[in-house]
């Protein structure tokens, strides 16, 4: 397979690679990377890859959600179950203009909290532009 094919980049010092085939056409990855048609705001490191000074674990979700969705996968298999990887990843996805992943991922940390995280999390998205709202408690729970 040529290297030319292939998107290298060093994500907060995290080698990754993905084949530039993986990013549909209408999203931001390939405008910065393929087509070049909007201006990157990354900078390429001392190898030629684009320096991502980013999570690497939320990009490396990103990196599955678009390989899963070009295979016609169920893509949600790639979210993270730690509320705390799903917050960030709702950041991450939000950074990288991808609406359809942070709204899964916020979906999630409804269903992954209980009673005792609710709170955190709802501190946390209230921080958030995301999601500034917080989750909105059910009327069949109980204040501790």
């Amino acid at each position: 397979m040529s290297d030319s094919l292939i998107i290298r980049f060093n994500v907060g010092g995290t080698p990754m690679a993905t084949l530039k085939t993986t990013f549909p056409v209408d999203s931001i990855f390939h405008k910065w990377f393929v087509s070049k048609t909007k201006a990157s705001p990354f900078t390429s490191d001392k190898d030629g890859a684009y320096f991502v000074d980013r999570d690497p674990f939320s990009f490396g979700v990103v990196l599955n959600y678009f390989r899963l969705r070009k295979a016609g996968q169920l893509w949600e298999a790639c979210l993270p179950k730690d509320p705390d990887r799903l917050a960030m990843l709702t950041q991450e996805a939000d950074f990288f203009l991808l609406p359809q992943l942070r709204d899964q991922a916020i979906c999630m940390l409804q269903l992954c909290s209980n009673k005792n995280d609710s709170n955190y999390i709802n501190e946390m998205l209230s921080k958030s532009t995301s999601c500034p709202q917080g989750f909105e408690q059910k009327e069949d729970e109980e204040d501790f």
